[in-house]
């Protein structure tokens, strides 16, 4: 294990919160356990503090800060782009790129896809939730942009959303830094959530899901109403099920990656999602999961080709 990349299984398990983030570390500790998730490396957050001291950014990005007038949302937007975009154009040093590349060659052919994740080292404390506030990439293809979109996401740690919460919640900004995920990407035939047990009814018995053609994007961002199956966890019934007119679906944009947005073909818009086989195996995971964590998780799960993968969990703390 280098100093700045390590594989899911080479970090400890003490070392994750501040070393892969709260995503990378769910990430880290679901491979670990034979759980199946794309196989993947972490960009260490002391990745992301070399890269900053090396560039001489960290005097910058705080005077820059300094300059916000928070009662004016047009100067917290403006002076976040001009941080962002001087983050972006400072280089990586060569050691460290030349070991992102190396690590990236390994994952397939070194022409793989993959999705470049931010995982913050602040993701969901028990009085604030900093996840989702930082830049997901999907079908980065190729070395160059695999380096360049690492930079994109330690950039979206100083978005204006970001920086207004942290102010708001008294966060200090020299205590922030931010690991990345770069994992093999999936190109889901479908995908969604899953809540391991039931937060609205706080039933420790009852798994959600919530499932939609093509990639997740479309469940979580909110531009697809999806699938909605409530399963019995002990008995594999299903309890209820609502299955929605789904107009819109998120596929890969074309060979050189990318994603974008197309209608669902008409056949399959009032067609369930999910087959009785697969809803069967993400209860089973749901039950693997709860064994695992010890607590009731939120997941984000893809299929392709018939396998089903976990592609992020994190703890349903609204559980009694």
């Amino acid at each position: 294990m280098s100093q700045y990349l390590a594989w899911f299984n080479e970090i400890p398990d003490e070392d994750l919160g501040l070393a892969a983030g709260g995503k990378g570390a769910s990430l880290c500790r679901m491979s670990r356990a034979g759980l199946p998730v794309p196989p993947g490396f972490i960009v260490r957050s002391e990745t992301f503090n070399a890269f900053m001291e090396a560039n001489g950014l960290w005097d910058y990005v705080f005077e820059k800060i300094d300059t916000i007038d928070f009662s004016s949302n047009a100067s917290l937007i403006a002076v976040a782009a001009e941080i962002r975009q001087h983050i972006i154009s400072c280089p990586v040093p060569a050691d460290i790129a030349a070991d992102i590349v190396a690590r990236y060659g390994q994952i397939g052919s070194g022409h793989e896809p993959v999705a470049v994740r931010s995982s913050g080292t602040a993701e969901d404390l028990d009085d604030a939730s900093f996840a989702g506030q930082q830049e997901t990439y999907l079908f980065v293809i190729g070395s160059d942009d695999v380096v360049q979109f690492i930079k994109e996401c330690w950039a979206s740690l100083y978005n204006d959303r970001a920086i207004f919460y942290r102010r708001e919640k008294k966060f200090d900004e020299r205590s922030i830094s931010i690991a990345v995920v770069v994992q093999r990407m999936v190109n889901a035939e479908k995908a969604g959530v899953m809540f391991t047990s039931n937060p609205i009814l706080n039933d420790h018995d009852q798994v959600l899901l919530e499932a939609a053609w093509g990639l997740g994007e479309a469940v979580v961002s909110g531009i697809v109403t999806p699938d909605n199956l409530t399963i019995s966890k002990s008995t594999g019934e299903v309890v209820s099920e609502y299955i929605s007119e789904k107009e819109t679906m998120v596929v890969r944009l074309s060979e050189r990656g990318g994603t974008k947005e197309i209608p669902v073909p008409d056949e399959l818009r009032e067609a369930p999602v999910l087959t009785e086989a697969e809803r069967g195996a993400l209860v089973d995971l749901a039950r693997k999961i709860e064994a695992f964590y010890q607590k009731p998780e939120d997941i984000e799960w893809a299929i392709t080709e018939g396998q089903v993968y976990l592609l992020q969990s994190r703890p349903i703390t609204t559980m009694k």
